[in-house]
């Protein structure tokens, strides 16, 4: 059996000591699927405590503007300037250690009008894409999967617009980095 991507994300924010309070409850959103009418559900507000509280995860939220989301970045990622060439290809973030052996990029990306649901069954369908799973991130509906071949975890939010935002980490294989991803996952939310 599979372990669930957004299950062992919720597994890992609770193992670093945050007091979430994760419960499957259903979504009144277009969330949901044939396969199931409950999904995972995890909040900043949560684990925002223990964050500030740790030393290790000093950081800020940076917004995009763009799309009114924010995300927490601890300082140990340090944004990198995009090119044109960066923007054409949708990057609208990109943070990478000072020895660029981890990233966190955030890309807005022309899905031709796809719901998040039609983006979970075309996700579904890809051989290099396992995980594939619905939960709320936040408030906000989100598919979350992994690309274990690349090593690549990512959250997929659907715009208004029919754009897919999408938040890709890099290496999930890294225990340090894969609890530094879980926390920058579970930070991301509406500009206020």
């Amino acid at each position: 059996m599979k372990k669930r991507f957004l299950s062992l994300m919720l597994a890992g924010i609770l193992a670093f000591g945050g007091s979430c309070n994760v419960f499957a409850e259903e979504a009144d959103t277009e969330l949901q699927t044939e396969e199931a009418a409950a999904v995972p559900e995890v909040n900043w507000e949560d684990v925002a405590p223990s964050v500030e509280e740790a030393a290790e995860w000093k950081g800020d939220f940076v917004n995009f503007d763009e799309i009114a989301i924010k995300m927490y970045v601890p300082d140990v990622l340090i944004p990198a300037e995009l090119t044109e060439e960066d923007k054409e290809a949708g990057y609208i973030g990109y943070f990478t250690t000072e020895d660029e052996t981890a990233t966190a990029s955030v890309m807005y990306v022309d899905v031709d009008g796809m719901s998040l649901d039609e983006y979970q069954a075309y996700l579904e369908g890809e051989e290099d894409v396992d995980e594939v799973e619905a939960g709320i991130i936040n408030g906000i509906p989100v598919v979350t999967y992994s690309m274990p071949e690349n090593d690549v975890a990512c959250v997929s939010i659907a715009t208004e617009k029919g754009y897919i935002l999408e938040f890709s980490f890099y290496p999930m294989s890294d225990e340090g980095f894969e609890a530094v991803a879980q926390i920058m996952m579970v930070s991301i939310q509406a500009e206020e």
